[in-house]
């Protein structure tokens, strides 16, 4: 009798879980992090040729950081990444770059853009608000809405559910954004469709996966000057979290922003180009 009240115990509550992100500040926990980024641009040479120019890295093809550090909330529902030790391998311009870097240690060679630019993205690290419920905001003043978007699949945060939930349910979480491109207001609409893939024990603790859908379309005013123009992004997220802390154990996410603008030249001609960031990231504690 005895060991039956103990194997019952170990069972996830037949009434359901109510997973949420931890709030309080906690232990600093070893984690592996891993981030890549695929940028596409399509279409005519023109206005592709202008999009690259308006910023270094939108003549990144391909960049992936290899990462160990630490996460930790910080304080109240404040989240800090660091990188003890990065690894980047970057193809911009049509030239593989491969770079390392240390805590701590920034580039001594002050004249390579590249080298710079990516100790930025690779050494620094960053910090974000996450609340219990999954409303995030990066630290990051200057992000627009799609650096927003791919913050979200990068991370793969979960919206969580308003109540509890048993393994094998599902539940949709709508809401705005709160980043838009500077003088601009248009914000994106997203949707998360959150799947509870699996309620288990693990050492003692009860511990859910929550695999996401998540899409979204930036709701803005209509471009005077484009016959047809739209923001769009679309991608998977995974979280495993311990139920009781809401200590994340891992995340991960894979998806893409895409820009598409149409409209004619002077000469009548079509014109029109589209902008592809493709992202994936994965979090992991050691």
């Amino acid at each position: 009798m005895i060991r039956l009240a103990m194997l019952l115990a170990l069972l996830p509550a037949q009434d359901g879980v109510k997973p949420r992100y931890a709030a309080e500040k906690g232990e600093r926990d070893r984690v592996f992090l891993e981030t890549k980024l695929g940028i596409r641009i399509e279409g005519s040479e023109q206005l592709a040729n202008f999009i690259r120019s308006m910023h270094p890295l939108l003549s990144m093809e391909k960049l992936q950081i290899r990462a160990e550090g630490g996460f930790q909330v910080v304080s109240r529902n404040r989240r800090k990444v660091e990188y003890d030790e990065a690894r980047v391998d970057a193809r911009y311009d049509d030239a593989d770059h491969e770079y390392d870097f240390q805590k701590g240690q920034a580039p001594e060679d002050d004249k390579d853009k590249l080298r710079q630019l990516m100790w930025m993205l690779a050494a620094v690290g960053r910090n974000y608000t996450l609340s219990p419920e999954g409303e995030y905001r990066s630290d990051d003043p200057n992000q627009d809405q799609n650096g927003e978007a791919m913050d979200l699949l990068v991370l793969g945060i979960t919206r969580m559910p308003d109540g509890p939930v048993r393994e094998g349910d599902s539940y949709e979480k709508k809401w705005k954004g709160q980043r838009a491109e500077k003088n601009k207001p248009g914000r994106y609409d997203f949707v998360q469709k959150v799947t509870v893939e699996k309620i288990e024990e693990k050492d003692g603790k009860t511990v859910a996966t929550l695999s996401g859908e998540l899409s979204g379309k930036v709701d803005a005013a209509k471009d005077p000057g484009a016959e047809e123009g739209w923001t769009k992004c679309a991608g998977k997220t995974k979280t495993v979290i311990e139920v009781a802390t809401g200590r994340i154990l891992s995340s991960e996410g894979k998806g893409e922003v895409t820009v598409y603008f149409r409209n004619l030249a002077d000469t009548g001609a079509k014109q029109e180009v589209k902008l592809r960031f493709i992202v994936e990231g994965k979090l992991a504690v050691k």
